[in-house]
């Protein structure tokens, strides 16, 4: 008896861990994005505003998308997952999910006035997420959400910084 016993609580102590690490797992893999167009994107945008005096997103995209969200220095990882309604990690290893994620030490992603974020997402799911330099390209001037339909933007280029603003002529079109 003693052993049956012991044996049911040396089970269970197996087995609660493990279905424990499983849903932790298959979240991780829910909530993963592979970021495929990240190097693309930014490619073509940083070109694109090397370039020109004003663009539409839409052009320099690889991808389709419903909405872009920008995400302002200093937002934590809670808040942002909140303004879009949506949660997401582009961790690339569960490891790194567990570390980044899960802890404190990714819940600051934009822990300086110098990075803010896009987030690009189609049909309620990230497509991109992409953390950039704002010295290089700074798009803080937007308000959120931008709408697919709306994506003409003006480049700003006083003081060698490209300040991304809504296009006036997107506010004059019907």
């Amino acid at each position: 008896m003693k052993i049956k016993k012991k044996t049911i609580m040396i089970t269970a102590f197996l087995i609660i861990p493990l279905i424990l690490f499983i849903l932790s797992y298959i979240n991780y893999r829910s909530q993963r994005i592979d970021n495929k167009h990240l190097e693309s994107f930014k490619s073509e945008l940083m070109t694109t505003v090397q370039q020109n005096s004003s663009f539409d997103m839409n052009n320099i995209t690889p991808f389709e998308w419903d909405r872009m969200y920008v995400i302002r220095p200093y937002i934590s990882r809670t808040e942002m997952q909140k303004v879009i309604g949506i949660k997401w990690t582009t961790a690339d290893t569960y490891i790194g999910y567990l570390i980044c994620d899960k802890t404190w030490f990714g819940e600051h992603p934009l822990d300086d006035d110098i990075f803010h974020k896009l987030i690009f997402v189609k049909d309620n799911k990230v497509v991109l997420d992409i953390t950039l330099d704002r010295n290089d390209v700074d798009f803080t001037q937007i308000n959120s959400p931008v709408i697919n339909d709306d994506s003409l933007f003006d480049i700003d280029k006083a003081d060698e910084r490209n300040i991304i603003k809504t296009s006036k002529q997107q506010k004059m079109m019907p």
